[in-house]
């Protein structure tokens, strides 16, 4: 065992430091060190001393493959198409009989009474009455009792007390005896007369066989069950009265709802703190002992003199009771959850007041799965609160379980788990990263497949060749002015980057460029707080590739490749300051979704100091006074520009030619705009020229409302064709549309007006309005072409 833990655990963190976990390493625990077992002794000592701990006889679901008890949160449910067989019982005055229905008629040979309801008026008189169990020819009472649901069946049920937890509680308000006639391996027992020694299934078979001949079973029917299998092995579970040992949990479940009811705990995504709570409202005892031969021993010893039980620290040398030497240690283990309920504070030294106890518990945040939300994380918020009276962690994320591409859950009997080493080696960490927090949107399981990491691995390609495009160019600058970019990507403490000024004709791309930083910067933030990590990776998505990339770069690239060539420039110094803070601020916004590449290429950016990683740097690189909503209007309105002229030319054939364009506009300062900016305009829509006038374009075929003050038409010799023209307006009065009504229905969204702030809010109102009036114009251009 202790072979199969060093293996396994070098897996485990083989595994996580692959991808990119940044762990003190020297802190590794295991549940099964001589210390933290010590402690697990301690807390059972301790729970046992206060009667929190007992054995006793109940019904546990028992596995016959693992041997052992499994608790109820171990046990899978799956709905199934089983029987319900009828099954006669008659009086044992031969007056009649009564049907009993029945899942399960191999336990039958375990009934100790028939049970009606009280109030069925059908079987008032039958209370009392004695029926004799078929087969085995036993006389068993009929009894009336609340738990009976008059509806099910018959509205007689079958009562068997040692195979039902329902039939066990109904035994004891009726004094029944318990019959068990399944054992441990699912197979009958002496008690099942002439069935002993069959496997519970051909049991089964043997019965219906017999009864049918006897003329004892009256018919049967489909129903649909709802079956527990064993979640390690996925055998069907038995239900099985055994003597175990058992913990108190409503003592312990009422300080852990109060902890998240007055928020000392925040539980996230607010679905699940409804489910905790629910769950730990109607918690029952936990079953904590297991028939296994690993795991923590429980530490209790019988007497076979006085037959005692002793619970100690240290092993007793003679029973305190009667003096006695011979005890028997108690073979059984501990539920692994158990101790693993510990962790937050065991780890850090409890029982003793450690140093690192008082600084490091509670905890800030545990993260866990969804399906180990009461296995562990509500087990150590009751433990926690138990044994040191504090929460064990202050805010509980719980995320989604990571599927496949199917949607099904990863076991190795389906054959569909990844391992992550070898994603990791095809893709590459900072690929399958960025595919699992961009898929992680809260209350939503992971779908997970190659070709989802492969997209993204695209990413990863694409932030490194901007890299190798920015340092290709800086490699042709001389190491005096490389000095300097050095100095100007040391940002003062506390203030972060701003643009500085630089050519006339980068202004406004630079001012776009870092207000556009500091607001994805702000949404991350928020995004990060929240724990909403796919919109940390759309975020950066989006501005990295569509914005720095697509619209930055390239509006930036002739003065990059210019001033390479020539550094004594006056505009240089700007142009390249620019972009590599611009670059540089991208990279650390990067970086905690993909560690390794922003590593690297953080490493080869000039700098005057050498930090040992771009994580122990500065990160709070924009400043705020960068923030400049008009130069972010102003760039909008150039890039709808740019793509309708884009897209006009690719709609009419030309997208290898270079076409003169008119743009017309009522409102000067617009046309003012799109002249200042003309030369990177033609340039990244692919135009000759382009004239400017002040006025508002008629409707007609061939204009392009680019937005609802400015108007665009392609000067080409070429035909308009008007079914064409047509067809492209109304694909793009669709596309405008789904555009209005994605928007419409933020805005008609009461959990967005809530949490989104007031600017965004502002922002999608107006632009609301733009989309509106872009509608109107469009179809205001369709009329003359229907």
């Amino acid at each position: 065992c202790w072979k199969w833990k060093e293996e396994s655990g070098g897996t485990i963190r083989k595994q996580m430091e692959r991808m990119g976990a940044s762990c003190d390493w020297t802190r590794d625990r295991f549940t099964m060190d001589p210390a933290y077992s010590a402690a697990v002794v301690e807390v059972f000592v301790r729970l046992y001393d206060e009667g929190l701990i007992y054995r006793g006889t109940y019904i546990v679901n028992w596995c016959p493959r693992c041997g052992t008890a499994v608790s109820d949160l171990e046990v899978a449910h799956e709905e199934r198409p089983g029987k319900l067989w009828h099954i006669r019982y008659p009086f044992s005055d031969g007056s009649g009989y009564l049907t009993a229905a029945t899942t399960r008629p191999e336990t039958m040979l375990g009934d100790t009474a028939l049970a009606v309801s009280p109030s069925d008026e059908r079987y008032r008189s039958t209370v009392g009455r004695r029926v004799v169990l078929p087969i085995l020819k036993r006389e068993i009472r009929v009894i009336a009792d609340d738990a009976v649901d008059p509806k099910f069946g018959t509205g007689v049920v079958k009562v068997t007390p040692a195979h039902d937890p329902n039939d066990f509680e109904i035994s004891r308000r009726h004094d029944l005896r318990a019959i068990e006639v399944i054992d441990e391996q699912a197979r009958m027992t002496a008690e099942a007369g002439p069935y002993q020694g069959l496997d519970r299934y051909e049991a089964r078979e043997r019965l219906l066989a017999d009864l049918t001949e006897q003329g004892l079973l009256e018919k049967v029917e489909d129903y649909a069950l709802s079956v527990g299998t064993c979640q390690r092995c996925k055998t069907v579970v038995e239900p099985r009265l055994s003597e175990q040992w058992f913990m108190k949990m409503q003592p312990l479940a009422a300080p852990a709802i109060r902890a998240v009811v007055d928020g000392r705990v925040q539980i996230v995504p607010e679905n699940c703190r409804k489910i905790y709570l629910d769950w730990m409202a109607h918690i029952h005892d936990w079953c904590i002992s297991r028939q296994l031969w690993w795991g923590h021993r429980i530490p209790a010893w019988f007497c076979d003199a006085c037959g005692k039980v002793i619970v100690a620290r240290e092993t007793p040398v003679v029973c305190p009771g009667c003096k006695a030497a011979s005890l028997r240690p108690e073979t059984d283990v501990l539920d692994t959850w158990f101790s693993s309920a510990l962790w937050p504070f065991v780890t850090l030294g409890w029982p003793e007041e450690t140093a690192d106890l008082a600084r490091f518990y509670p905890n800030d945040l545990m993260i866990m799965g969804f399906d180990i939300l009461f296995f562990w994380g509500a087990r150590m918020m009751m433990m926690g609160l138990k044994f040191t009276g504090q929460v064990p962690f202050h805010e509980l994320y719980v995320h989604a379980l990571v599927r496949d591409a199917e949607k099904q859950k990863m076991s190795k009997t389906k054959g569909n788990v990844l391992d992550p080493l070898e994603v990791v080696d095809k893709f590459g960490t900072d690929a399958v990263r960025f595919a699992l927090a961009i898929s992680a949107a809260p209350g939503t399981d992971i779908t997970f497949s190659d070709s989802k990491v492969s997209s993204y691995r695209a990413f990863a390609n694409k932030i490194w060749n901007a890299g190798r495009f920015i340092l290709m160019n800086l490699a042709k600058l001389p190491k005096t002015f490389e000095a300097r970019l050095a100095d100007a990507l040391q940002a003062p403490p506390g203030t972060g980057y701003e643009p500085v000024e630089g050519a006339p004709a980068d202004r406004l791309a630079d001012a776009w460029a870092f207000s556009r930083l500091l607001t994805v910067s702000r949404e991350m933030d928020r995004a990060f707080t929240e724990y909403r990590f796919h919109e940390v990776a759309a975020a950066i998505y989006h501005f990295f590739w569509h914005e720095f990339c697509d619209w930055y770069v390239e509006w930036v690239k002739p003065g990059i490749t210019r001033t390479a060539a020539a550094p004594e420039l006056p505009e240089a110094l700007p142009v390249w300051t620019n972009l590599l803070r611009a670059f540089d601020a991208s990279l650390h916004l990067l970086h905690p979704l993909m560690p390794f590449i922003t590593e690297e290429l953080w490493h080869r950016l000039p700098r005057s100091t050498r930090e040992l990683s771009i994580s122990l740097s500065q990160f709070d690189l924009v400043s705020e006074r960068a923030a400049n909503p008009i130069s972010e209007k102003q760039f909008q309105a150039i890039q709808e520009l740019v793509v309708a002229a884009r897209n006009a030319k690719a709609e009419e054939g030309l997208q290898t030619a270079r076409p003169s364009a008119q743009v017309t506009s009522e409102d000067l300062r617009m046309l003012e705009l799109c002249r200042d900016h003309q030369e990177a305009i033609l340039r990244l829509a692919g135009l000759e020229a382009m004239n400017f006038e002040r006025r508002r374009m008629p409707a007609g075929p061939g204009v392009i409302p680019v937005s609802t003050s400015l108007d665009l038409r392609l000067l080409a010799e070429k035909t308009v064709d008007r079914q064409a023209e047509r067809a492209r307006l109304l694909k793009e009065k669709v596309r405008t549309e789904h555009q209005l009504e994605a928007v419409e229905a933020q805005l008609n969204n009461p959990e967005f007006l809530h949490r989104a702030p007031q600017e965004v809010v502002r922002t999608v109102t107006q632009r609301r309005a733009v989309l509106a009036e872009l509608l109107r114009k469009i179809e205001e251009s369709l009329g003359p072409l229907e």
